[in-house]
């Protein structure tokens, strides 16, 4: 292999899981003396360390978040209804802005065949789309790619892939047809086994499990902080039990003091969000109170957050992450904070009982958080052990190698 090309639609600004993703991947090729080369979005201004970098992307990973102007009214209006109505308006809302979203050619194919041509790609470079849609996976079907061979991580579930930029065929049959189009030159990977095993029982092809690319600071050592420091990170979304905050935050008053990672949210969000981060806006600040980041963080700042954390809270649904990673999740194990998690999915897996409380199924996150805050001193102990194995089967080298490695037989 003499180049990696990453490709990388969701890379589009200097923070979140895309560009550490493409920079741990950039970085360990770098260290391996592999020239690489990351294509990213057209609104991308930063560099990446050991990569020659470009921005010439203009397809999208997740669009299914737009919507204009008719969503912003939607979902404003669905937000200031009361609770239990905005909680039944919400589901449907969602599914009717699935349901009437112009369908069109994903451009990723044609803007990859150009890129590689313009690179002289070909046999003995290897390209890397490790955050992909069905729709940006249909696009590759009608392009002319050179020979390289093609490295496809599949990070969602498959029924969300169904759901959000959904391919205007089945993705059983997109992946089959991806798989006859290219051939040997095509690897398909996940990066949890459970979801390898999905995939590769829904479309009949190989997937592969992969680890993740973690590169965080040491374990930290320091005594937990009094009171102990709760933290939601990650940004405001749905599927992230983000509307289950104050509940939970409120039942643990007095016995922690909570940081909340929203990011901006606005009238384009979840109508349950939008009230969630109302309600946290209200809640009393400082002291034992709650912290509410409603910027997105660089790099620096993520990494400060996490190390100020002494507990993690992540009340994620279950069905919707299922089998999937969480990036949040695999990088408290490699610096030793425990967690709050859903149980009945990969997220309590990997972190097991000794490491993380769980919350019951259909159930708040609140006593979970209060059970946390009790058994944080044993919790903290197992998950710092813990954390150079999960560092040494998790890291960008463990993943180049497996990247790199062809198929058994």
């Amino acid at each position: 292999m003499r180049r990696l090309i990453i490709a990388d639609p969701g890379l589009s600004g200097p923070a979140g899981h895309h560009l550490s993703y493409s920079a741990a991947v950039a970085g360990a090729a770098a260290g391996r003396g592999l020239a690489a080369v990351v294509l990213a979005a057209r609104g991308f201004s930063g560099g990446i360390d050991g990569a020659q970098c470009r921005a010439v992307l203009g397809a999208a990973y997740q669009s299914a978040g737009g919507g204009g102007a008719a969503r912003r009214f939607a979902f404003g209006l669905a937000a200031r209804l009361p609770g239990p109505l905005a909680g039944m308006v919400a589901p449907p809302l969602r599914a009717l802005r699935r349901a009437l979203r112009p369908v069109a050619l994903d451009p990723l194919g044609a803007e990859l065949a150009r890129e590689l041509a313009a690179l002289g790609a070909g046999e003995g470079d290897a390209l890397l789309l490790h955050s992909v849609s069905g729709a940006n996976l249909h696009g590759l079907t009608a392009a002319a790619l050179p020979a390289v061979t093609l490295l496809v991580v599949l990070r969602r579930m498959p029924a969300e892939m169904a759901a959000d930029d959904p391919a205007p065929e089945p993705l059983p049959a997109l992946l089959r047809r991806l798989s006859r189009h290219f051939g040997p030159r095509l690897r398909l990977f996940a990066d949890t086994q459970a979801l390898a095993t999905q995939f590769s029982a829904l479309c009949g092809v190989e997937v592969r499990a992969v680890p993740l690319p973690l590169r965080v600071p040491p374990v930290l050592q320091r005594p937990s902080a009094r009171p102990p420091h709760v933290v939601f990170a990650g940004g405001a979304r749905a599927e992230k039990g983000f509307a289950e905050l104050p509940a939970a935050l409120a039942m643990a008053a007095g016995k922690a003091r909570f940081t909340i990672h929203s990011g901006p949210v606005g009238q384009d969000f979840d109508p349950l969000v939008q009230r969630a981060q109302r309600a946290l806006r209200a809640m009393p600040r400082g002291g034992e109170g709650v912290a509410l980041v409603e910027t997105a963080l660089d790099a620096g700042a993520y990494d400060a957050l996490m190390a100020s954390a002494d507990l993690l809270l992540l009340p994620y649904d279950p069905v919707i992450y299922g089998a999937r990673s969480s990036g949040i999740l695999a990088e408290s194990l490699a610096l030793g904070i425990p967690a709050v998690v859903p149980a009945g999915c990969w997220m309590e897996d990997a972190a097991g009982a000794d490491r993380a409380v769980f919350i019951t199924p259909r159930k708040p996150p609140g006593p979970a958080l209060l059970e946390a805050l009790d058994a944080l001193p044993s919790l903290t102990a197992a998950c710092r052990a813990g954390a150079p194995d999960w560092r040494a089967r998790h890291n960008p080298e463990t993943l180049l190698t497996a990247l790199l490695h062809p198929p058994a037989g």
